[in-house]
């Protein structure tokens, strides 16, 4: 009884005690390392080359920004971003799958060439830009098309139950709504940009647009640099090292590509020829000249142009209805308004 209790104390003693916990920790944290870390760190890259913001281009660029949060081994994402922006809604969409990335993980975008309107709009959701000296930025409102002062009298046999039922508003009303958009890009962007924007509202809403280095010297964008500094601030903001990077836009074209293969495969019995190097083609530079390309034969602009056709409709889905479809009948042709953050130039 004496050795069983001298054993029992010795075994609750701080001595004892102490360096089991400590080993078991070491223990503990080992097994975790080896079984539950996520391996390398990653940055992931999103380059965007010089693209006109639309319903079909936004909701790609969407489906990027989206593997990217998904991917718990993506810490950090960097952007490369060329746009004049395009239509207002699709452009608001970017802003905000930006900005909810935002929220998970570290977004920088580096602002190559131009970068106005719904385009800067969408970098306003990054935790940190970066613009070249040479780089256009801001043109920060509206742009629509309005009907005319006296509208065209209607065809005397369409009966319709509102003054504006076919305009959808007056002019006078119209200008105002854009006004209110106005404010709302410009209200973004103060928000966004908070004490580091130098410039009235007054003045940010005059639509201007400025080189890469006043528009830092205005607190349009944080700093001047490039893809370089963009990778090692995305490693600081995520406070990593030692990382890797993975380019988005293809590992989102090789998902894509899977989903179609496992389509083909369980329709013919697993044969999948007619997929065959649809990886190469699709990972392929967007240029003449790219071995991948060449390797398949395509050499010439149509081929090229038959693969970009095919990156571009690769998400686009057979919806919506031609407008002779839903009312054959109806003699006028089917408008919607259309309302942009577009940059369009300088008058020729």
């Amino acid at each position: 009884m004496r050795f069983f209790s001298a054993l029992g104390r010795f075994l609750t003693s701080w001595f004892f005690v102490a360096p089991l916990m400590v080993a078991l920790g070491v223990a503990v944290g080992l097994v975790i390392f080896v079984f539950a870390s996520p391996g390398k760190p990653k940055i992931g890259v999103i380059d965007l080359p010089f693209t006109v913001i639309t319903e079909g281009s936004s909701y790609v660029i969407s489906e990027y920004v989206n593997y990217a949060r998904r991917d718990d081994s993506i810490k950090a994402v960097v952007i490369m971003l060329s746009s004049p922006g395009g239509g207002a809604a699709s452009s608001e969409r970017l802003y905000v799958e930006t900005r909810k990335l935002r929220e998970e993980k570290p977004v920088v975008i580096v602002m190559n060439g131009l970068v106005a309107s719904g385009g800067y709009m969408m970098a306003m959701g990054a935790s940190h830009s970066y613009a070249q000296t040479s780089s256009l930025v801001g043109n920060v409102g509206v742009i629509s098309f309005s009907g005319p002062l006296i509208p065209s009298i209607p065809d005397e046999r369409l009966i319709y139950t509102g003054p504006h039922k076919l305009s959808g508003s007056p002019r006078r009303a119209w200008i105002g709504t854009l006004d209110e958009l106005k404010l709302s890009f410009a209200q973004m962007v103060v928000s966004e940009r908070g004490d580091r924007l130098r410039m009235t509202t007054e003045e940010l809403v005059e639509g201007r647009i400025y080189a890469g280095t006043e528009a830092v010297r205005l607190g349009l964008v944080d700093e001047i640099g490039g893809n370089a500094q963009a990778f090692d601030k995305a490693a600081e903001l995520a406070g990593i090292s030692n990382y890797s990077l993975v380019d988005v836009t293809v590992e989102v074209q090789r998902e894509f590509v899977r989903k179609i293969r496992r389509i083909f495969s369980s329709q013919d019995n697993g044969d999948d020829s007619s997929l065959v190097d649809a990886m190469a083609l699709m990972a392929a530079d967007r240029s003449l000249g790219d071995p991948a390309l060449a390797a398949q034969g395509l050499e010439t602009s149509e081929d090229i142009a038959r693969i970009q056709a095919m990156r571009q409709l690769m998400y686009a889905g057979n919806i919506g209805a031609n407008q002779e479809e839903p009312f054959p009948d109806l003699p006028l042709e089917i408008r919607r308004p259309n309302v942009y953050y577009l940059y369009v130039g300088h008058d020729p």
